[in-house]
């Protein structure tokens, strides 16, 4: 049973431990409580104090653990009894005893307060045993980037956790700002109503072609890439030409292919005298994987800003940080360079957004 559960049965028996039905003992405090109504004369601000009464059986010691004075303990004692109708502590041979009243109410009252200690209480996270499903939103190639290189650490940590990662797209930052989603990895700067960031990297790019391509023969002007066709991956539903957005007249090259992910790009390179222009990290790891080539992107070509964003909501939630932490913890520690889009944010207005 869950901690919420568990507070719920506990103040349905409080509930019933102070509704006592007519003719249990004397003294009954409201009538109507077969409707279930807990009596409207109750201040459950005092019945932490109730509690102290009937464990200790003495005003004097109550006073000294709630660090309060006797007197005020003999007053707050008096409330009581005149909200439950009941002298709840008499005097006995040994001392103050409880009275049936009293004795009804400890039980169910110790498991009410034990339980509001609980819903207070941070209960730190076991990651070992946290089941937790996190939702994120990236390109293929932030799945490369960032969440390949931390996933052997989340897999050993963490084995109940799940990573739901949707395409990236012009409303993932709203779906951040609302509540669908736990994370977001981008290439854009990450602006809106409480978005938090850790910059990751600042990327590059290479041209990718075939080993035997003739573009590698020497640096390919503007022109020379001209003359081939390009496949063109997909940085995100609704987001624009971000190689046309550095190179103009690359809006006029001739596209073979749109590919809806990155991840397809080598494939079609492969079979093909096409080019393609892509973030240095993933240029590298297909030339390696694919038996390609890279070549030198146009110098035109400005360099982009990586970051992880997640909403200020999760700040005090320790499954998302310690996600977050795993994912970061693959990267260089240290300030974003100087102009970063989110490292002081503004941004030089420089260093292209790159939506993937």
């Amino acid at each position: 049973m869950g901690r919420g559960a568990k507070a719920y049965v506990d103040v349905l028996q409080l509930r019933g431990a102070l509704n006592t039905a007519e003719g249990d003992a004397p003294g009954v405090m409201q009538r109507g409580h077969m409707s279930g109504r807990l009596p409207h004369r109750v201040d459950f601000t005092l019945l932490q104090h109730l509690q102290v009464l009937i464990e200790l059986r003495s005003v004097s010691r109550a006073a000294e653990r709630l660090g309060i004075g006797q007197p005020a303990m003999s007053r707050i004692l008096a409330r009581l009894r005149d909200q439950f109708d009941d002298p709840l502590l008499v005097r006995g041979p040994r001392g103050m005893m409880p009275t049936p009243r009293a004795e009804a109410l400890s039980g169910p009252l110790r498991a009410w307060l034990d339980a509001g200690e609980s819903l207070l209480r941070d209960p730190g996270l076991d990651v070992g045993r946290m089941k937790r499903v996190f939702r994120l939103a990236s390109t293929d190639f932030g799945l490369l980037s960032v969440l390949t290189p931390a996933l052997a650490r989340i897999e050993h940590e963490a084995s109940g956790v799940e990573l739901a990662v949707e395409p990236l797209s012009d409303a993932s930052l709203r779906r951040l700002e609302d509540g669908r989603l736990d994370l977001v990895l981008t290439g854009w700067n990450p602006e809106g109503a409480g978005l938090k960031s850790r910059w990751l990297f600042r990327e590059t790019h290479l041209g990718l072609a075939r080993t035997d391509h003739p573009v590698h023969q020497a640096t390919p002007t503007h022109a020379e890439l001209l003359r081939w066709p390009h496949v063109v991956p997909s940085a995100g539903d609704g987001f624009g030409d971000w190689v046309a957005d550095d190179l103009p007249d690359m809006a006029e090259r001739r596209v073979l292919v749109r590919a809806e992910s990155f991840a397809l790009v080598p494939y079609l390179l492969q079979t093909s005298e096409a080019v393609a222009l892509l973030p240095r990290r993933a240029a590298e790891h297909f030339a390696a994987t694919h038996g390609l080539g890279a070549f030198p992107a146009p110098q035109e070509m400005r360099p982009f800003d990586y970051h992880l964003v997640w909403h200020e909501r999760s700040d005090g939630d320790a499954g998302t940080q310690w996600l977050i932490d795993a994912l970061f913890a693959e990267f260089e520690p240290g300030p974003a360079p100087v102009g970063a889009d989110g490292a002081d944010g503004s941004g030089d207005g420089r260093q292209r957004q790159f939506h993937g």
